[in-house]
């Protein structure tokens, strides 16, 4: 069953989640080091870093390849958490 939106008696609580989850998101791009790696960019926005090398993986040529590791860079990065959270 669906909830109806009534938009005169719920718009501040809808305005106030709307405002709560843009804060959230400008504050976990904020902590997005320059380079990171899987396992750090999953513990930032709590997946594992399984979940985040199979998200990033499919584009190999966006990642820096360090021998055998793969480094995340910053743009790359900050997408897949607005993917992520948007």
């Amino acid at each position: 069953m669906r909830r109806k939106f009534n938009p005169t008696k719920d718009a501040p609580t809808y305005q106030a989640a709307i405002d709560h989850k843009a804060a959230a998101l400008e504050a976990i791009l904020a902590e997005i080091p320059v380079k990171s790696t899987f396992a750090s960019l999953g513990e930032l926005i709590g997946y594992s870093h399984d979940w985040v090398r199979r998200q990033l993986i499919g584009t190999p040529e966006r990642l820096y390849k360090v021998g055998k590791r793969y480094w995340v860079p910053k743009g790359v990065a900050e997408e897949l958490v607005r993917s992520t959270f948007v």
